[in-house]
């Protein structure tokens, strides 16, 4: 990037500032809409674009369009984050820039000027005055010299901005993973300790860590220095730092544990932060999303609510108080609530949900912030997936121009219906009429005896999507239902796999121009084994056709392993049994996929 800066500062030295763009990667609610010069990279427009409330309209401004630009712009591309129809990856803001002092001038001059997108970006890019740019970078663009002796590591780019606790979790996983390789525990001592890597991506301190016989460790995950993990003790892709205890019968799953902590028996930790020096007695159940600050104490057998905020002290939007009888009236509330949620034995105090909290701000806030919104702010915290989202799957179905004068033929408007941008109301609360179903299925059906082309059956099938309002979710299913019935339910593992195999190369990317992620797949693969007993054996051959024939990638077979949904978590009683029968088949096979990758990835190390 700052290479990239320096060359194009060389022939244009109006570029103020250089963007970082990533191309795919993970959906974030505060993915932006950009306008852009291709050949020049100059950035000409910055639109937001939350993923709730959803917008089915993106306003571009008239200005890019009608300004005497240089003759050298004479196109434009609409960059923006991957559709829920589409399996080619958007673009993403990674919020690093390569700045020029100008930078600092403008925030010094403009006091205003809080946020660098929300103010500054805007600032500059609407500015008559200013006579500056900004350029965008496509992390992962550059060219790499076959020759080089690196050249194999020259094709690796991960950038990613810590924004929230979502996407804390989410690296903190991706370094166990040693997807940000060489920047991975064991080659870099961090914070001066040094970490022994084993079998699935566990790395273990080397100074004085006690482990009980009984304990289960399950990857990717990291024990600091001086730890001590009890008798039944199960650790699943988790984090903890120097200096903790862990008692008998506690489970942490997706949990990041600072310093110094202290957690007694018969606890359960789920996708929580939980700060330094924190103490939690026995029998305590801490549910997904909760932050728990430094000096916290946990009461024994206390149940925090899932995506809980509890500090040492209390918490005070406001500093100036009004009216002292009413402070002591709130004070009093709040102490009620806190004896009833923590208990009488915990030192600490609830805080208002960051959702509330936003609300407040927002409130407050004359100038609204759309990324602020609850309904978005809560997507990026820890314990949150997209796909549980309360909103229309659907992106932006137009494009328009923010000025009533501007004409169908203008450039925008060609913009407009060329762009690759996704087509609105794809999905509905009360689900798609029965019309649908059989017209779906005769659809793939003909398709699948006629030897149509994946390009037509798809096409057939998104017209179908969009004329009954079905939602890419249900027409997926019906893609892997469909493809699962072909797949011969008996027969000799080798048999089943080869079949399964043929039939998700020729017909699998239906399934994929349909998810939003490619673990949707695996999870529709494994309510068809449950719903249809007769495949249920073969869910682990089901799982290693659609890795073979390149439908589902390891990263996808890795979050259908870890989702709580894959072993039965809010399925019906009768059908308990099952799912959890289909996610041990299926673990299997990605706990030995994932360990043959953490064993490539020594053998690289090794040879350098």
């Amino acid at each position: 990037m700052v290479e990239s800066h320096k060359k194009r500062r060389e022939t244009d030295k109006t570029i103020m500032m250089t963007m970082g763009i990533g191309r795919g990667g993970r959906p974030h609610p505060e993915s932006p809409i950009m306008l852009v010069h291709p050949r020049s990279s100059r950035l000409l427009h910055y639109g937001v674009n939350p993923l709730a409330p959803r917008q089915q309209r993106a306003k571009i401004p008239a200005q890019p369009f009608v300004e005497p630009w240089p003759s050298t712009i004479d196109e434009y591309e609409i960059w923006s984050g991957t559709n829920a129809s589409s399996s080619r990856g958007g673009y993403r803001d990674l919020g690093v820039d390569i700045c020029e002092a100008d930078v600092q001038a403008q925030y010094t001059e403009n006091f205003d000027f809080h946020l660098s997108r929300k103010h500054f970006l805007k600032g500059v890019l609407t500015s008559d005055l200013l006579s500056k740019t900004i350029s965008v970078h496509v992390v992962g663009d550059e060219t790499v010299d076959p020759a080089a002796p690196d050249s194999k590591m020259q094709r690796g780019r991960y950038v990613e901005r810590m924004r929230d606790t979502r996407t804390y979790g989410e690296v903190a996983l991706d370094i166990l993973r040693r997807w940000v390789f060489p920047l991975v525990p064991d080659m870099n001592e961090p914070g001066g300790e040094k970490y022994d890597l084993r079998r699935g991506n566990v790395y273990v301190a080397r100074d004085n860590v006690v482990l009980a016989r009984t304990t289960a460790l399950h990857g990717p995950l990291l024990i600091g220095a001086r730890c001590q993990l009890s008798h039944n003790t199960v650790i699943r892709s988790s984090t903890l730092g120097a200096n903790c205890v862990v008692g008998d019968n506690t489970t942490l799953d997706k949990a990041h544990i600072w310093s110094n902590v202290r957690i007694g028996a018969d606890c359960v930790l789920e996708e929580s932060i939980i700060g330094d020096n924190v103490v939690i007695s026995d029998g305590v159940h801490i549910g997904k999303g909760t932050l728990i600050g430094s000096g916290v104490t946990i009461g024994p057998g206390v149940k925090i609510p899932e995506f809980s905020r509890i500090a040492r002290t209390p918490y005070n939007a406001d500093d100036d108080s009004s009216d002292s009888g009413d402070d002591s009236d709130d004070s009093e509330e709040v102490e009620r609530h806190r004896l009833a949620v923590l208990g009488p034995d915990s030192v600490g105090y609830l805080w208002p949900a960051e959702e509330e909290e936003a609300a407040d701000a927002e409130s407050d806030d004359d100038e609204e912030d759309v990324y602020e919104n609850p309904k978005n702010k809560r997507l990026g915290q820890l314990g949150r997936s997209l796909s549980e989202a309360s909103f229309s799957t659907a992106s932006l179905s137009t494009l328009s121009i923010d000025d009533s004068e501007s004409s169908l033929g203008s450039p925008a408007s060609q913009a407009s219906s060329g762009s690759d941008l996704e087509i609105s109301g794809l999905n509905i609360s009360d689900g798609p009429p029965a019309a649908f179903f059989t017209e779906a299925r005769s659809s793939l059906a003909r398709a699948y005896d006629e030897g149509h082309s994946i390009e037509n059956a798809s096409l057939e099938l998104k017209t179908l999507v969009m004329g009954y309002n079905s939602g890419i979710d249900t027409a997926r299913t019906e893609v892997v239902n469909f493809l699962m019935s072909k797949v011969p339910g008996e027969g000799s593992a080798a048999q089943i796999l080869g079949a399964a195999t043929k039939i998700w190369a020729r017909w699998g990317r239906l399934a994929v121009g349909l998810s939003r992620e490619s673990s949707d797949i695996a999870f529709d693969v494994q309510n068809y084994c449950v719903q249809n007993a007769a495949y249920a054996p073969w869910f682990g051959i089901a799982l290693r056709a659609l890795y073979d024939s390149d439908i589902v990638d390891e990263d996808g077979l890795i979050e259908w392993r870890d989702a709580p949904e894959a072993r039965g978590e809010g399925a019906p009683e009768s059908e308990l049994a099952a799912f959890k029968d289909t996610h041990a088949k299926g673990k299997q096979y990605v706990d030995i996929l994932e360990q043959m990758d953490s064993e490539d990835d020594d053998d690289d190390s090794d040879d350098e």
